[in-house]
């Protein structure tokens, strides 16, 4: 059986994850990397809390074969732009490094349709630069680029629902690279990409709900 590390549980793509995560016979171990503790009690899940930007967190010395990064965060929760980077961008940056540091064998996390490091979205930017400094540190990383990510979020973002609200109304009319992707389907085909003999590099957001799907 597999150990598996995810980082971002407790958010929408993350907590689909860790439940099928959970679940899966296949996986022996879970462990989280998080800030705060997971309102969750598995036998399998061990909790590891800590602060995630800090260097001294990766310290830590865990043998294990998958790791899942789920996480970020978003301006109007994170106004700082200093902390806004480190989440979005270093967090990745140093799982990649411990990863690749401790011999686990795959990599994968979710970032965005359109990331590119030369964007002028800055949003987008972040997510191309990341992807370019986790792929540095771990160059077999599986990058998902989700378009609209759809799912029920704890929290309530006015216009993201009105957002979503629309990309399901107008679905058919929308071309499937930039339709909505469900978390749940992020979530399945990430554990289904994860268990695969090849992955591929980048897995577009078109390409989401089949593989989850299959």
């Amino acid at each position: 059986m597999k150990t598996a590390v995810i980082l971002g549980g407790s958010g929408l793509v993350g907590s689909f994850l860790l439940d099928a995560l959970l679940e899966d016979e296949r996986i022996g171990e879970v462990h989280s990397f998080a800030r705060t503790a997971l309102d969750q009690e598995n036998a399998k899940l061990s909790q590891h809390l800590g602060d995630l930007t800090n260097t001294d967190f990766w310290n830590l010395k865990l043998k294990a074969d998958l790791l899942f990064v789920c996480i970020g965060t978003t301006k109007s929760k994170t106004p700082d732009p200093d902390l806004y980077f480190k989440i979005d961008h270093d967090i990745p940056v140093l799982a990649a490094e411990w990863a690749a540091k401790n011999g686990l064998s795959r990599f994968l996390l979710v970032s965005s349709l359109g990331a590119d490091p030369g964007a002028r979205n800055s949003y987008l930017r972040i997510k191309g630069k990341m992807e370019r400094d986790v792929r540095a540190a771990f160059p077999d990383t599986v990058a998902f680029r989700p378009s609209m990510i759809l799912g029920p979020r704890k929290e309530s973002r006015f216009l993201e629902s009105i957002g979503k609200g629309l990309f399901k109304a107008l679905g058919p009319l929308i071309p499937k690279a930039y339709q909505g992707v469900e978390a749940e389907d992020i979530a399945r085909a990430m554990l289904r990409i994860s268990m695969a003999d090849k992955a591929p590099e980048l897995v577009p957001s078109e390409d989401i709900r089949p593989i989850a799907k299959a």
